[in-house]
């Protein structure tokens, strides 16, 4: 039991050493401004499908369909697929192993998910995301291109970031040992509040949430209406904090299928927090026949564990 103990310890502190330490990784977020004057000096990827890229996309941009960069998995939707698979896709698209990515999409979760997908591979340093995405650069009036654009391949390797993605075990191991644990950790559900607390009807297989984790749905880290954008720092910092997130906790973030949870991962980082995503999320979770134990109501806010 104690050999347990010191391995998750020894994990956790493993994922928990930020290397930015709350320090804002504003190079993670470009403006349509900035964007416009980079163009020619970055690889612009529009994040979605085909139609609508067809119909208009920035200038130079190439198209990352957001439905291969996800799989299903042992019956759990909107897995990573495999490393080989990506690889591949991002050579094609002519991504290569330098310079600059810039993301963007219609749909922030979409661009977030990419996000995550590339810092994963190892390149999540040279990524960024643009702020308000296609909706805010279509609204200035900038200009755009229609149908598809050729692209020569540019060979793309992975280099394998180890800390982005919990395993099922991992989670296990996380939940058996929280109260050894303590606040050494912070395990966040990204889901709607109805759907943590176990109110509403969803496809999930079992009701309630991982045991131990708050609840700050990812739509707390966005403002709505005609073009979607990240909430100011200070906003953001204080919704995590007030969830138990320090610059020394090991954050851990789920969703139903990690979708969700993607937007949470990209905000900590940017943040300069440590972020970790369980990529099976509560899909996994609930119908794995060896999880025991699936919590419904209020995890104390700021207990995390």
């Amino acid at each position: 039991m104690r050999m347990r103990v010191a391995s998750s310890l020894l994990l956790l502190t493993f994922l928990s050493a930020p290397l930015f330490a709350q320090k804002l990784r504003t190079e993670m977020v470009v403006s349509t401004d900035w964007l416009a004057r980079h163009l020619d000096y970055a690889v612009v990827l529009d994040v979605g499908d085909a139609r609508s890229f067809d119909l208009g996309h920035i200038p130079g941009a190439r198209l990352l369909e957001f439905d291969r960069i996800v799989t299903a998995r042992h019956r759990v939707p909107n897995e990573l697929p495999d490393v080989e698979v990506l690889e591949h896709i991002f050579t094609n698209i002519g991504t290569g192993d330098r310079g600059r990515i810039i993301l963007y999409s219609r749909n922030p979760l979409q661009a977030a998910r990419a996000w995550f997908t590339l810092d994963s591979l190892g390149h999540g340093s040279r990524t960024a995301i643009l702020d308000g995405g296609y909706a805010k650069w279509m609204n200035e009036g900038r200009p755009l291109e229609q149908g598809q654009c050729r692209t020569e391949p540019l060979p793309f390797h992975a280099r394998l970031n180890s800390s982005a993605v919990a395993s099922l075990k991992v989670m296990r191991d996380i939940v058996k040992w929280r109260h050894v644990l303590g606040s050494s950790y912070t395990l966040i559900d990204a889901r709607p509040s109805d759907q943590y607390h176990g109110r509403e009807e969803s496809p999930d297989a079992r009701q309630g949430h991982i045991p131990g984790a708050v609840n700050v749905p990812w739509t707390e880290n966005v403002t709505f209406g005609d073009i979607t954008r990240l909430l100011p720092e200070a906003e953001l910092r204080e919704t995590y904090r007030s969830a138990g997130v320090t610059p020394k906790s090991a954050n851990i973030v789920y969703c139903r299928t990690g979708i969700q949870a993607s937007m949470t991962y990209f905000v900590l980082k940017y943040l300069g927090y440590d972020a970790t995503l369980y990529d099976g999320s509560f899909s996994e979770w609930s119908a794995s026949a060896e999880t025991l134990v699936v919590e419904q109501g209020h995890a104390a806010q700021g207990a995390g564990r």
